[in-house]
């Protein structure tokens, strides 16, 4: 099962979930930006589905820049993607700091919220990731912070990036994808989108309403592909 360790970011100790494979190793490693509902049961079996499939994790914990009493809803008034940057880094140094983990070999992934934040990481930190994955992350087009959205920071991008949505979603909408992969190929970046009809938001959280089995399972079958290609 996935541990709980203290993560330092800056001056802050926050927490997060890492996974580690059995072996020696060197295994590959993953960052997970975690989705609106933080580090819980749907994170942890992320990390635990990676460890299983010989890649070492770790999802760290984005609202301890959340005052205390502030409801994850008003998220959005206190997170910005210099903090989320900061934290995706000091996740990937945590992960790459055990001895069995291929710190050479890392790749950022995201649901929700957490989609969002991976085409911030990815942009932001362009050479430390062999390749990410991208499940429903809306508001793409909103700046959260200084610095630009992600969708004016595509251009900085240099892995390839694999996408998955939902045709029913909203945020990110079927135009919303469109555009994104408009822009992707005319700044010539590897991307491969996969969409799937009868799906909304959050059809990977088989916990909630909006789970759909078909596309949850066919789209973390092709994610597993996509990561064992470009991290080997």
């Amino acid at each position: 099962m996935a541990d709980r360790i203290d993560l330092t970011i800056g001056e802050v100790t926050t927490a997060a979930l890492i996974g580690v494979p059995a072996g020696a190793g060197p295994f590959p490693g993953v960052v997970a930006a975690f989705h609106r509902g933080g580090l819980d049961g749907f994170t942890e079996r992320l990390i635990d589905e990676l460890a299983a499939n010989g890649y070492a994790a770790i999802a760290p914990n984005h609202y301890h820049a959340l005052p205390e009493g502030v409801d994850v809803e008003q998220r959005r008034d206190y997170l910005t993607d210099e903090q989320l940057a900061l934290d995706l880094r000091a996740a990937a140094d945590r992960l790459s700091a055990e001895e069995a983990v291929d710190g050479d070999r890392l790749a950022l992934i995201g649901h929700c919220m957490g989609g969002r934040t991976t085409w911030v990481g990815l942009a932001t930190y362009p050479g430390r990731w062999k390749c990410g994955c991208i499940w429903y992350g809306g508001n793409v087009f909103k700046q959260m912070g200084k610095v630009p959205a992600p969708a004016d920071r595509l251009g900085d991008i240099v892995c390839p990036v694999a996408g998955f949505f939902g045709n029913e979603d909203t945020n990110p909408s079927p135009e919303d994808i469109d555009r994104l992969d408009v822009m992707l190929t005319e700044l010539g970046k590897a991307h491969e989108f996969h969409r799937y009809d009868g799906a909304g938001h959050a059809f990977m959280s088989s916990d909630g309403e909006k789970y759909r089995e078909a596309p949850a399972k066919e789209s973390w079958s092709k994610a597993l592909d996509f990561l064992g290609r470009h991290l080997g």
